[in-house]
Protein backbone atom coordinates (compact mmCIF):
# COMPACT_ATOMS: atom_id res chain seq x y z
CA UNK A 1 0.00 0.00 0.00
CA UNK A 2 1.33 3.28 -1.20
CA UNK A 3 0.39 6.24 1.55
CA UNK A 4 0.36 9.83 0.97
CA UNK A 5 -0.34 11.32 3.71
CA UNK A 6 -0.57 15.47 4.76
CA UNK A 7 1.92 16.02 7.50
CA UNK A 8 -0.06 18.17 9.27
CA UNK A 9 -4.07 18.39 9.01
CA UNK A 10 -4.06 21.77 9.04
CA UNK A 11 -1.88 22.61 6.40
CA UNK A 12 -3.28 21.06 2.60
CA UNK A 13 0.04 20.16 1.34
CA UNK A 14 -0.03 19.55 -2.43
CA UNK A 15 0.62 15.76 -3.53
CA UNK A 16 3.17 17.38 -5.40
CA UNK A 17 5.43 17.84 -2.15
CA UNK A 18 5.60 14.58 -0.77
CA UNK A 19 8.42 12.41 -2.02
CA UNK A 20 7.94 9.96 -4.65
CA UNK A 21 3.92 10.34 -5.26
CA UNK A 22 2.69 9.42 -8.84
CA UNK A 23 2.97 12.03 -11.68
CA UNK A 24 0.32 14.50 -11.69
CA UNK A 25 0.36 14.01 -15.58
CA UNK A 26 -0.28 10.48 -15.35
CA UNK A 27 -3.60 9.20 -15.13
CA UNK A 28 -3.30 7.64 -11.64
CA UNK A 29 -1.66 11.20 -10.44
CA UNK A 30 -4.59 13.29 -11.65
CA UNK A 31 -7.25 10.82 -10.09
CA UNK A 32 -5.28 11.33 -6.72
CA UNK A 33 -5.86 14.99 -6.89
CA UNK A 34 -9.12 15.15 -8.44
CA UNK A 35 -10.12 13.51 -5.32
CA UNK A 36 -8.18 15.40 -2.98
CA UNK A 37 -9.71 18.51 -4.54
CA UNK A 38 -13.28 17.33 -4.55
CA UNK A 39 -13.19 16.37 -0.92
CA UNK A 40 -11.22 19.95 0.28
CA UNK A 41 -13.91 21.98 -1.50
CA UNK A 42 -16.84 20.24 0.47
CA UNK A 43 -18.42 17.71 -1.89
CA UNK A 44 -20.37 14.42 0.19
CA UNK A 45 -18.68 11.29 0.10
CA UNK A 46 -21.56 9.50 -2.08
CA UNK A 47 -21.37 12.39 -4.47
CA UNK A 48 -17.21 12.24 -4.70
CA UNK A 49 -16.89 8.29 -5.76
CA UNK A 50 -19.77 8.75 -8.14
CA UNK A 51 -17.56 11.52 -9.53
CA UNK A 52 -14.21 9.92 -8.84
CA UNK A 53 -16.01 6.27 -10.59
CA UNK A 54 -17.06 8.41 -13.85
CA UNK A 55 -13.73 9.64 -14.37
CA UNK A 56 -11.63 6.22 -13.52
CA UNK A 57 -13.88 4.59 -16.56
CA UNK A 58 -13.42 7.29 -19.14
CA UNK A 59 -9.68 6.65 -18.51
CA UNK A 60 -9.83 3.26 -18.77
CA UNK A 61 -9.37 2.45 -15.02
CA UNK A 62 -10.52 0.63 -12.27
CA UNK A 63 -11.40 2.07 -8.87
CA UNK A 64 -12.45 1.39 -5.67
CA UNK A 65 -12.76 4.72 -3.36
CA UNK A 66 -14.24 5.19 0.46
CA UNK A 67 -14.23 8.63 1.53
CA UNK A 68 -14.09 9.74 4.94
CA UNK A 69 -13.90 13.42 6.90
CA UNK A 70 -10.33 12.75 7.62
CA UNK A 71 -8.75 10.45 4.46
CA UNK A 72 -9.25 8.84 1.22
CA UNK A 73 -8.48 5.11 0.30
CA UNK A 74 -8.42 4.97 -3.42
CA UNK A 75 -7.47 1.39 -5.01
CA UNK A 76 -6.51 2.26 -9.17
CA UNK A 77 -6.92 -1.27 -10.72
CA UNK A 78 -4.41 0.53 -14.14
CA UNK A 79 -4.52 -1.35 -18.00
CA UNK A 80 -1.97 -4.66 -17.15
CA UNK A 81 -0.68 -3.63 -14.19
CA UNK A 82 -1.05 -4.52 -10.66
CA UNK A 83 -3.48 -2.85 -8.14
CA UNK A 84 -2.16 -0.11 -6.15
CA UNK A 85 -3.77 1.29 -3.05
CA UNK A 86 -3.30 5.22 -1.85
CA UNK A 87 -4.19 6.28 1.52
CA UNK A 88 -4.63 10.22 1.25
CA UNK A 89 -4.43 12.07 4.75
CA UNK A 90 -6.87 15.31 4.47
CA UNK A 91 -8.77 17.79 6.57
CA UNK A 92 -11.95 18.55 6.37
CA UNK A 93 -11.93 21.57 4.00
CA UNK A 94 -14.45 24.32 4.13
CA UNK A 95 -17.22 24.24 1.25
CA UNK A 96 -15.57 26.66 -1.36
CA UNK A 97 -18.49 26.52 -4.08
CA UNK A 98 -16.56 28.59 -6.85
CA UNK A 99 -13.36 26.64 -6.70
CA UNK A 100 -15.92 23.14 -6.42
CA UNK A 101 -17.78 24.20 -9.43
CA UNK A 102 -14.66 24.88 -11.42
CA UNK A 103 -13.36 21.47 -10.38
CA UNK A 104 -16.69 19.37 -11.05
CA UNK A 105 -16.37 20.87 -14.16
CA UNK A 106 -12.95 19.61 -15.54
CA UNK A 107 -14.13 16.04 -13.51
CA UNK A 108 -17.47 16.59 -16.18
CA UNK A 109 -14.85 17.53 -18.83
CA UNK A 110 -12.75 14.16 -18.57
CA UNK A 111 -15.87 12.40 -18.40
CA UNK A 112 -16.93 13.89 -21.82
CA UNK A 113 -13.55 13.32 -23.26
CA UNK A 114 -13.00 16.93 -24.08
CA UNK A 115 -9.66 16.70 -22.11
CA UNK A 116 -7.20 14.51 -20.79
CA UNK A 117 -5.71 13.54 -17.71
CA UNK A 118 -2.79 15.61 -18.08
CA UNK A 119 -4.83 18.57 -19.21
CA UNK A 120 -7.15 17.90 -16.02
CA UNK A 121 -4.60 17.95 -13.81
CA UNK A 122 -3.45 21.42 -15.02
CA UNK A 123 -6.32 22.50 -14.82
CA UNK A 124 -6.72 21.69 -10.81
CA UNK A 125 -3.36 23.61 -10.34
CA UNK A 126 -4.77 26.50 -11.47
CA UNK A 127 -8.05 25.97 -9.57
CA UNK A 128 -5.91 25.33 -6.07
CA UNK A 129 -3.65 28.21 -7.05
CA UNK A 130 -6.40 30.76 -7.07
CA UNK A 131 -6.18 34.09 -4.64
CA UNK A 132 -9.52 34.35 -2.60
CA UNK A 133 -11.83 36.34 -4.14
CA UNK A 134 -13.46 38.36 -0.48
CA UNK A 135 -10.63 39.90 1.65
CA UNK A 136 -10.58 39.11 5.45
CA UNK A 137 -13.44 42.08 6.57
CA UNK A 138 -15.10 41.26 4.12
CA UNK A 139 -16.01 37.40 5.83
CA UNK A 140 -15.71 39.41 9.27
CA UNK A 141 -18.86 41.82 8.05
CA UNK A 142 -20.91 38.61 6.62
CA UNK A 143 -20.85 36.74 9.87
CA UNK A 144 -22.05 39.96 11.42
CA UNK A 145 -24.81 40.18 9.00
CA UNK A 146 -25.90 36.52 9.05
CA UNK A 147 -26.21 36.66 13.00
CA UNK A 148 -28.43 39.69 12.99
CA UNK A 149 -30.55 38.46 10.29
CA UNK A 150 -30.77 35.23 12.00
CA UNK A 151 -32.07 37.10 15.04
CA UNK A 152 -34.71 38.92 13.31
CA UNK A 153 -35.60 35.18 11.59
CA UNK A 154 -36.27 34.26 15.19
CA UNK A 155 -38.41 37.60 15.95
CA UNK A 156 -35.70 39.44 17.80
CA UNK A 157 -35.55 42.95 18.28
CA UNK A 158 -33.67 45.65 17.62
CA UNK A 159 -31.36 44.92 20.31
CA UNK A 160 -31.60 41.06 19.77
CA UNK A 161 -30.16 41.63 16.28
CA UNK A 162 -27.49 44.70 17.24
CA UNK A 163 -26.05 41.93 20.15
CA UNK A 164 -25.87 39.19 17.72
CA UNK A 165 -24.39 41.30 14.95
CA UNK A 166 -21.55 42.00 17.59
CA UNK A 167 -21.10 38.10 18.24
CA UNK A 168 -21.11 37.60 15.18
CA UNK A 169 -18.28 40.38 14.70
CA UNK A 170 -16.08 38.67 17.21
CA UNK A 171 -17.12 35.09 15.81
CA UNK A 172 -15.79 36.27 12.27
CA UNK A 173 -12.38 37.76 14.08
CA UNK A 174 -11.72 34.30 15.44
CA UNK A 175 -12.54 32.15 12.78
CA UNK A 176 -10.42 34.02 10.61
CA UNK A 177 -7.69 34.29 13.39
CA UNK A 178 -7.92 30.74 13.87
CA UNK A 179 -6.83 29.59 10.32
CA UNK A 180 -3.39 30.73 11.34
CA UNK A 181 -3.55 28.95 15.02
CA UNK A 182 -3.70 25.29 14.87
CA UNK A 183 -4.81 25.21 18.55
CA UNK A 184 -7.51 28.00 17.99
CA UNK A 185 -8.86 26.48 15.32
CA UNK A 186 -9.23 23.02 17.39
CA UNK A 187 -11.05 24.47 20.00
CA UNK A 188 -12.61 27.31 18.22
CA UNK A 189 -16.68 26.04 18.82
CA UNK A 190 -15.71 26.12 22.53
CA UNK A 191 -14.13 29.55 22.54
CA UNK A 192 -16.76 31.59 20.31
CA UNK A 193 -19.47 29.90 22.34
CA UNK A 194 -17.81 31.20 25.68
CA UNK A 195 -17.35 34.64 24.66
CA UNK A 196 -21.01 35.02 22.70
CA UNK A 197 -22.66 33.49 26.12
CA UNK A 198 -20.54 35.62 28.45
CA UNK A 199 -20.73 38.50 26.03
CA UNK A 200 -24.66 37.86 25.67
CA UNK A 201 -24.99 38.11 29.98
CA UNK A 202 -22.39 41.35 30.61
CA UNK A 203 -24.26 43.22 28.18
CA UNK A 204 -28.06 42.33 28.67
CA UNK A 205 -27.52 42.95 32.29
CA UNK A 206 -24.44 45.26 32.49
CA UNK A 207 -26.49 48.12 30.65
CA UNK A 208 -29.70 46.80 31.60
CA UNK A 209 -30.38 45.93 28.30
CA UNK A 210 -33.57 42.69 28.22
CA UNK A 211 -33.24 40.56 25.68
CA UNK A 212 -33.79 36.53 25.17
CA UNK A 213 -30.36 35.02 25.75
CA UNK A 214 -30.91 32.02 24.50
CA UNK A 215 -31.73 33.76 20.55
CA UNK A 216 -28.99 35.96 20.57
CA UNK A 217 -26.15 33.40 21.38
CA UNK A 218 -27.56 30.98 18.69
CA UNK A 219 -27.93 33.93 16.38
CA UNK A 220 -24.11 34.76 17.25
CA UNK A 221 -23.01 31.08 16.26
CA UNK A 222 -25.03 30.08 13.73
CA UNK A 223 -22.10 29.88 11.44
CA UNK A 224 -20.50 27.35 13.66
CA UNK A 225 -23.53 25.66 14.39
CA UNK A 226 -22.64 21.90 12.49
CA UNK A 227 -26.80 21.49 11.52
CA UNK A 228 -25.48 21.05 7.51
CA UNK A 229 -22.85 18.77 8.80
CA UNK A 230 -25.60 16.92 11.17
CA UNK A 231 -27.48 16.44 7.60
CA UNK A 232 -24.83 15.21 5.21
CA UNK A 233 -23.43 12.78 8.07
CA UNK A 234 -27.40 11.35 7.74
CA UNK A 235 -27.83 11.51 4.34
CA UNK A 236 -23.88 9.38 4.22
CA UNK A 237 -25.16 6.70 6.44
CA UNK A 238 -28.94 6.37 4.69
CA UNK A 239 -27.26 5.80 1.09
CA UNK A 240 -25.15 3.13 3.25
CA UNK A 241 -21.34 5.25 3.36
CA UNK A 242 -21.47 3.82 7.00
CA UNK A 243 -18.15 4.65 7.91
CA UNK A 244 -18.29 8.03 6.36
CA UNK A 245 -21.49 8.75 7.90
CA UNK A 246 -20.76 7.25 11.52
CA UNK A 247 -17.28 9.40 11.04
CA UNK A 248 -18.74 12.90 10.32
CA UNK A 249 -21.85 12.44 12.80
CA UNK A 250 -19.22 11.55 15.39
CA UNK A 251 -17.30 14.95 14.25
CA UNK A 252 -20.33 16.40 14.54
CA UNK A 253 -21.41 15.87 17.81
CA UNK A 254 -17.81 16.73 19.09
CA UNK A 255 -18.80 20.49 18.13
CA UNK A 256 -22.21 20.14 19.60
CA UNK A 257 -20.26 19.35 22.84
CA UNK A 258 -17.61 22.09 22.14
CA UNK A 259 -20.33 24.15 22.44
CA UNK A 260 -21.88 23.31 25.08
CA UNK A 261 -18.65 22.95 27.25
CA UNK A 262 -18.05 26.73 26.36
CA UNK A 263 -21.63 27.67 27.16
CA UNK A 264 -21.05 26.03 30.49
CA UNK A 265 -18.08 27.53 31.55
CA UNK A 266 -19.32 30.75 30.73
CA UNK A 267 -22.83 30.48 32.42
CA UNK A 268 -20.63 29.26 35.94
CA UNK A 269 -18.41 31.94 35.48
CA UNK A 270 -21.66 34.72 34.94
CA UNK A 271 -23.52 32.94 38.15
CA UNK A 272 -20.17 33.89 40.29
CA UNK A 273 -20.42 37.62 39.20
CA UNK A 274 -24.45 37.64 39.51
CA UNK A 275 -25.42 37.62 36.11
CA UNK A 276 -28.27 35.45 34.99
CA UNK A 277 -29.82 33.94 31.72
CA UNK A 278 -32.53 36.55 30.45
CA UNK A 279 -36.16 35.07 29.13
CA UNK A 280 -37.56 37.67 27.42
CA UNK A 281 -40.47 36.46 25.88
CA UNK A 282 -40.07 36.89 22.08
CA UNK A 283 -43.01 39.08 20.48
CA UNK A 284 -44.16 38.32 16.63
CA UNK A 285 -42.59 40.54 14.14
CA UNK A 286 -44.10 41.87 10.41
CA UNK A 287 -43.46 38.37 8.28
CA UNK A 288 -42.13 40.84 5.65
CA UNK A 289 -39.37 42.03 7.74
CA UNK A 290 -38.38 38.29 8.46
CA UNK A 291 -38.49 37.33 5.13
CA UNK A 292 -36.42 40.79 4.40
CA UNK A 293 -33.72 39.33 6.85
CA UNK A 294 -33.55 35.80 5.18
CA UNK A 295 -33.22 37.63 1.82
CA UNK A 296 -30.18 39.85 3.51
CA UNK A 297 -28.63 36.57 4.84
CA UNK A 298 -28.87 35.12 1.87
CA UNK A 299 -26.68 37.02 0.22
CA UNK A 300 -24.11 37.64 3.50
CA UNK A 301 -23.51 33.89 2.71
CA UNK A 302 -21.94 34.33 -0.88
CA UNK A 303 -18.35 35.18 0.42
CA UNK A 304 -18.92 32.89 3.62
CA UNK A 305 -19.21 29.97 1.17
CA UNK A 306 -17.09 31.14 -1.77
CA UNK A 307 -19.24 32.10 -4.58
CA UNK A 308 -18.92 34.59 -7.06
CA UNK A 309 -21.15 37.92 -6.48
CA UNK A 310 -23.12 37.04 -9.91
CA UNK A 311 -24.12 33.69 -8.21
CA UNK A 312 -26.66 36.11 -5.58
CA UNK A 313 -29.74 35.38 -7.38
CA UNK A 314 -28.88 31.55 -7.21
CA UNK A 315 -28.30 31.98 -3.25
CA UNK A 316 -31.38 33.93 -2.89
CA UNK A 317 -33.53 32.16 -4.62
CA UNK A 318 -32.68 29.15 -2.34
CA UNK A 319 -32.72 30.77 0.74
CA UNK A 320 -36.37 32.27 0.46
CA UNK A 321 -37.53 28.97 -1.48
CA UNK A 322 -36.64 26.77 1.44
CA UNK A 323 -37.52 29.73 4.13
CA UNK A 324 -40.82 30.18 2.63
CA UNK A 325 -41.95 26.69 2.00
CA UNK A 326 -40.86 25.98 6.11
CA UNK A 327 -42.84 28.49 7.04
CA UNK A 328 -46.18 28.01 5.41
CA UNK A 329 -45.90 24.01 5.56
CA UNK A 330 -44.47 24.20 9.22
CA UNK A 331 -47.62 26.29 10.15
CA UNK A 332 -49.97 23.65 7.91
CA UNK A 333 -47.93 20.37 8.78
CA UNK A 334 -46.09 20.57 11.98
CA UNK A 335 -41.63 21.21 11.88
CA UNK A 336 -41.49 17.79 11.36
CA UNK A 337 -43.46 17.84 7.98
CA UNK A 338 -42.80 21.67 7.16
CA UNK A 339 -38.43 19.84 7.12
CA UNK A 340 -39.46 17.59 4.68
CA UNK A 341 -41.01 19.50 2.41
CA UNK A 342 -38.52 22.11 2.41
CA UNK A 343 -36.10 19.32 1.72
CA UNK A 344 -38.06 18.07 -1.22
CA UNK A 345 -38.73 21.53 -2.91
CA UNK A 346 -34.39 22.48 -2.24
CA UNK A 347 -33.28 18.84 -3.42
CA UNK A 348 -35.64 19.35 -6.69
CA UNK A 349 -34.76 22.64 -7.00
CA UNK A 350 -31.36 22.03 -7.00
CA UNK A 351 -31.29 19.50 -10.02
CA UNK A 352 -33.68 21.54 -12.49
CA UNK A 353 -30.89 24.11 -12.26
CA UNK A 354 -28.23 22.32 -12.62
CA UNK A 355 -29.70 20.65 -15.16
CA UNK A 356 -31.41 23.82 -17.50
CA UNK A 357 -28.87 26.72 -16.50
CA UNK A 358 -25.48 24.40 -15.66
CA UNK A 359 -25.57 25.46 -12.38
CA UNK A 360 -23.18 23.27 -9.69
CA UNK A 361 -26.43 21.86 -7.62
CA UNK A 362 -24.27 22.96 -4.66
CA UNK A 363 -25.02 26.55 -5.27
CA UNK A 364 -28.91 26.09 -4.28
CA UNK A 365 -28.73 23.15 -1.49
CA UNK A 366 -25.70 24.89 0.43
CA UNK A 367 -27.73 28.03 1.00
CA UNK A 368 -31.37 26.37 0.79
CA UNK A 369 -30.08 24.17 3.93
CA UNK A 370 -28.66 26.53 6.29
CA UNK A 371 -32.19 27.75 6.29
CA UNK A 372 -33.36 23.91 7.22
CA UNK A 373 -30.24 22.49 9.06
CA UNK A 374 -31.58 21.38 12.36
CA UNK A 375 -28.18 22.21 14.03
CA UNK A 376 -30.18 26.14 15.46
CA UNK A 377 -32.41 23.14 17.50
CA UNK A 378 -29.51 21.57 18.35
CA UNK A 379 -28.04 24.21 20.38
CA UNK A 380 -31.03 25.24 21.60
CA UNK A 381 -31.59 22.02 23.34
CA UNK A 382 -28.24 22.45 24.67
CA UNK A 383 -28.84 25.80 26.07
CA UNK A 384 -32.22 24.54 27.84
CA UNK A 385 -30.21 22.03 29.18
CA UNK A 386 -26.78 24.53 30.70
CA UNK A 387 -29.86 26.37 32.23
CA UNK A 388 -30.91 23.24 33.98
CA UNK A 389 -34.24 22.83 32.00
CA UNK A 390 -33.74 18.89 31.63
CA UNK A 391 -37.15 18.26 30.10
CA UNK A 392 -37.06 21.21 27.51
CA UNK A 393 -33.69 20.21 26.92
CA UNK A 394 -34.27 16.44 26.21
CA UNK A 395 -37.64 17.16 24.48
CA UNK A 396 -35.51 19.41 21.91
CA UNK A 397 -32.75 17.36 21.28
CA UNK A 398 -35.39 14.88 20.29
CA UNK A 399 -36.72 16.88 18.07
CA UNK A 400 -33.15 17.89 16.52
CA UNK A 401 -33.50 13.82 15.25
CA UNK A 402 -36.81 14.09 14.16
CA UNK A 403 -36.17 17.08 11.85
CA UNK A 404 -32.89 15.61 10.69
CA UNK A 405 -34.45 12.57 9.47
CA UNK A 406 -37.16 14.14 8.00
CA UNK A 407 -34.29 16.48 6.02
CA UNK A 408 -32.52 13.23 4.64
CA UNK A 409 -36.36 11.68 3.68
CA UNK A 410 -36.61 14.52 1.54
CA UNK A 411 -33.46 14.71 0.07
CA UNK A 412 -33.03 11.42 -0.93
CA UNK A 413 -36.63 11.23 -2.03
CA UNK A 414 -36.46 14.38 -4.44
CA UNK A 415 -32.96 12.93 -5.85
CA UNK A 416 -35.42 9.78 -7.14
CA UNK A 417 -37.21 12.05 -9.36
CA UNK A 418 -36.03 11.82 -13.26
CA UNK A 419 -35.68 14.73 -15.38
CA UNK A 420 -35.65 14.40 -18.90
CA UNK A 421 -32.14 14.08 -19.49
CA UNK A 422 -29.37 12.20 -17.39
CA UNK A 423 -28.16 13.88 -14.35
CA UNK A 424 -24.20 15.13 -15.43
CA UNK A 425 -21.33 14.93 -12.80
CA UNK A 426 -21.44 19.35 -13.26
CA UNK A 427 -24.31 19.11 -10.64
CA UNK A 428 -21.89 18.15 -8.24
Amino acid sequence: MSQLSDANLTEQRSLDAIPNSPDRNKPTGFLLRLAKALHTYGLPAYELEQTMNGCASTLGYGIQCMSLPTSISITILAPNAEPRTFLIRVAPGEVNIERLRKTTKVARRVIEGEINSQQGADYLKEIARTRPDYSSWVIVLAFSVVSACIARIFSGAISEMAISAFIGLIVGILAISSKSRPMLDHLLPAVSAFLATLITLMISQGFGIVVNTSVVVISGLIILLPGLSLTIALAELATQNLVSGTARLMGTMTVFIQLAFGSVIAAELATRFGLAFSHEVIKPVEFWTVWLAAAVAAVALVPLFSARIKDTPWFLLAALTAFTTVHYATEAMGPSLGAFTGAITVGLMAKMVSRFFDVPGAMIIMPGFIILVPGVVGYRSILALVENDLVTGLSTAFDVVVIAISLVAGFLLSSLVHLPKDVSPDQY
